[in-house]
C-alpha cells in the first residue's frame, strides 16, 4: 500500500472517486467495492483521516491525528461514570488542553464534564460527596469564577450532536474544542481573544480536522461565523 499511498499523499485532499482511480494505477482491475473495501481500511488502521465529507488526506509528519492524553483525574471520573451509568453519553474537556496551542500557558485545571440531556443531575448527586468543594453545576460565570479551585470539576450540558472522541467517545477532540472554545461561556471566560487566531491556526496547521463534522457542530451551537472569524481559510482543505 506505501506504493500506492504514494500516489495521494501530496494532495491537499482525496475524494473516492480519486482513491479510486489512484488504486488502478496500482491494480489495474480495481472496482468501487475494492477501493471502498481499501478506504475503510486505511481508515481503520489510521493511515488516512476524513477531513471532510467525501474527502480524506494521508497521516503523515505533515498531517497528523490530535490526541490528547488525560489527566489521571479525568480517567478515574470517566470509569466511574461509566461503570454507573453505562448508557449516558458524555465527554471530558480539560482546560490545559489547551497549552498546547496558548503563548500564556494555564497552570491549574479545571475538568468540564458534559453530560447528556437532564442527566447532569444524576451524575453531581452521585459523586459531590467525594468532590466536596471542588465540583459546580452549570454554574453562572460569575459565579464559576468565584469558587473556583485547582481540578475543579464543571458539569455542564452536552450538546446534541456533539463530535465523539476517536479513541474514547468520551474524549474531546479538535472539533469540539474549537467550536466549544468560541461558544461556551465558561472557556470564553478562561482564554483571552489575543490567542484565539493562534489557536485555530495551530490547529489546522499541525493537525487534522475534519472540517464537516467542525461545521456541522458549528451550526448546532449557532456559532459558524463565530469560528470561521478565526480560521486561516488558506488552511482549509475541502475549499
Amino acid at each position: 500500500m506505501e506504493t500506492f499511498l504514494s500516489y495521494i499523499k501530496n494532495e491537499n485532499s482525496f475524494s473516492r472517486s480519486d482513491f479510486l482511480c489512484a488504486l488502478q494505477r496500482e491494480r489495474k482491475q480495481a472496482t468501487e467495492s475494492t477501493a471502498r473495501f481499501y478506504l475503510q481500511k486505511l481508515l481503520d488502521n489510521g493511515e488516512i483521516a476524513r477531513v471532510g465529507r467525501n474527502a480524506y488526506c494521508v497521516v503523515n509528519e505533515q498531517a497528523q491525528k490530535y490526541n490528547y492524553r488525560y489527566s489521571d483525574s479525568s480517567n478515574v471520573l470517566a470509569q466511574r461514570i461509566q461503570e454507573q451509568y453505562p448508557l449516558i453519553e458524555f465527554r471530558i474537556f480539560e482546560l490545559v488542553q489547551l497549552n498546547e496551542f496558548v503563548n500564556h500557558q494555564i497552570a491549574h485545571n479545571i475538568i468540564f464534564l458534559s453530560i447528556e440531556s437532564d442527566l447532569g443531575n444524576f451524575v453531581f448527586d452521585s459523586i459531590r460527596d467525594d468532590y466536596t468543594g471542588h465540583i459546580l453545576i452549570r454554574p453562572t460565570v460569575d459565579f464559576f469564577h468565584q469558587y473556583w479551585s485547582d481540578n475543579m470539576i464543571v458539569i455542564e450540558k452536552l450538546i446534541t450532536e456533539s463530535p465523539k472522541g476517536d479513541r474514547e467517545i468520551w474524549h474531546t477532540g479538535l472539533e469540539k474544542l474549537l467550536v466549544d472554545l468560541v461558544s461556551d461561556k465558561l472557556l470564553l471566560s478562561c482564554v483571552g481573544r489575543g490567542e484565539y487566531e493562534g489557536i485555530f491556526t495551530q490547529a489546522f496547521r499541525d493537525f487534522i480536522v475534519d472540517e464537516s463534522q467542525l461545521f456541522r457542530y458549528a451550526r448546532r451551537r449557532n456559532a459558524t461565523k463565530k469560528v470561521m472569524a478565526y480560521i486561516d481559510k488558506s488552511l482549509l482543505r475541502t475549499v
